[in-house]
């Protein structure tokens, strides 16, 4: 009697070679590659191991140039991927908590979801990155989190980052407390005295410790002078360094904010806002402020290019999509660069990106195209024409 074979043999063999092929480094060129702001490559290329930047530049060693699959964008401009400062992603309803002010312990991550129509937008303005953040319509918002867009869904990268903080007028509502601006902040001090007892037990008084001791970021939304008074105030009080958002009147608190080495995110810049607004971005870089800005994906490019406009040099401006908000958060070394060991995130324009005129061609998350186009694929070249290839 003649014996079937078993499908098993079959099936490992097709497993064998999808993982392969998944699992096939990428080998990404372009005429300008810029792996940082103070980095670029000219005719260079990097390569991506299973999400990862693995090697960059001359360092790719020529066994995988060999083996990987080469995407070579010509005459383009390579820069990583945009990253949106704390934003709710226009779901403020379910990242606040409407009958109480003070929720540190609510986590951004459980309202995430991959699906969202705005998530999935972002590709398509050169967003790989976003750092989902509590609503500050609350006193003590809650804890950010670290979230991508995707083409099959979004992903959660990380899940207990920031802690989102509230000054301003949002935070103050007629129908709880705190209603004014000193009843936030006496909220605040009193919770944080409690909390750096160490006599409170309990998620809200973690949260807190956690802050106070250096390993949570702080992030308040602060917009009007007083409220960056009486943020840094409390920073000071504290000794934590923190995050503030919003920050419209920072200009007339420089002092304060670089002798407390406080981070701003800014509101995004418009061509009809004041010129010590526009002027500001500048500033803050001669300053040494570490500075981005707010706003929707469509308005992150154009911030920076307005910066740049009235004074800004045009690495500062590049970090301010890239890298700083990264670093705010301390995210540097997983998003906002290039650089080994970070996502294979990046996006391709036909130019500049800091000059409205270049195109968005394609944007990649983790190695994978998930807006635009790619060049087709080629074999990459054997390894005696990749030896002798150099950084190409």
């Amino acid at each position: 009697m003649h014996r079937r074979s078993s499908p098993a043999p079959l099936l490992a063999a097709a497993l064998f070679v999808t993982t392969f092929a998944q699992a096939q480094d990428l080998l990404v060129r372009a005429r300008t590659i810029v792996i940082a702001p103070d980095s670029v490559l000219t005719d260079g290329a990097f390569l991506v191991r299973q999400g990862k930047v693995a090697y960059v530049g001359n360092d790719i060693p020529a066994e995988a140039r060999a083996n990987a699959t080469v995407v070579d964008y010509g005459d383009a401009t390579i820069v990583p991927g945009f990253v949106l400062p704390p934003t709710t992603l226009g779901r403020e309803r379910d990242l606040a908590e409407g009958a109480l002010a003070f929720t540190p312990d609510l986590k951004a991550a459980e309202a995430f979801d991959p699906w969202q129509e705005e998530l999935g937008k972002l590709p398509a303005q050169g967003v790989t990155a976003v750092l989902l953040s509590p609503s500050l319509r609350n006193v003590a918002g809650g804890i950010g989190a670290l979230v991508k867009p995707g083409k099959d869904g979004g992903t959660l990268v990380a899940a207990d980052l920031h802690l989102q903080l509230s000054l301003n007028q949002s935070a103050r509502n007629p129908e709880r407390q705190p209603t004014s601006l000193m009843g936030a902040v006496d909220l605040l001090r009193t919770t944080f005295t409690i909390a750096r007892t160490g006599t409170a037990a309990g998620p809200d008084a973690a949260v807190l410790r956690q802050a106070l001791q250096g390993a949570r970021k702080v992030v308040i939304g602060a917009d009007t002078y007083t409220e960056l008074m009486a943020a840094l105030d409390l920073a000071k009080e504290f000794a934590f360094e923190p995050v503030l958002l919003g920050a419209r009147d920072a200009d007339k608190a420089l002092a304060r904010i670089t002798a407390q080495k406080a981070a701003l995110v800014l509101e995004p810049l418009r061509p009809d806002q004041r010129l010590t607004q526009l002027q500001l971005p500048t500033r803050l870089a001669e300053a040494g402020i570490p500075f981005c800005c707010l706003g929707t994906a469509e308005q992150l490019r154009r911030s920076a290019v307005l910066a740049v406009r009235f004074g800004l040099d045009r690495k500062t401006a590049l970090a301010m999509l890239t890298r700083s908000p990264a670093a705010m958060l301390d995210q540097a070394a997983v998003i906002g660069s290039l650089r080994q060991g970070c996502a294979g995130d990046f996006v391709v324009f036909t130019g500049d990106p800091l000059d409205l005129s270049s195109a968005l061609v394609a944007t990649w998350i983790d190695g994978v195209r998930v807006h635009g186009t790619a060049p087709t694929a080629k074999p990459s070249p054997t390894p005696t024409t990749a030896a002798n290839a150099g950084a190409r």
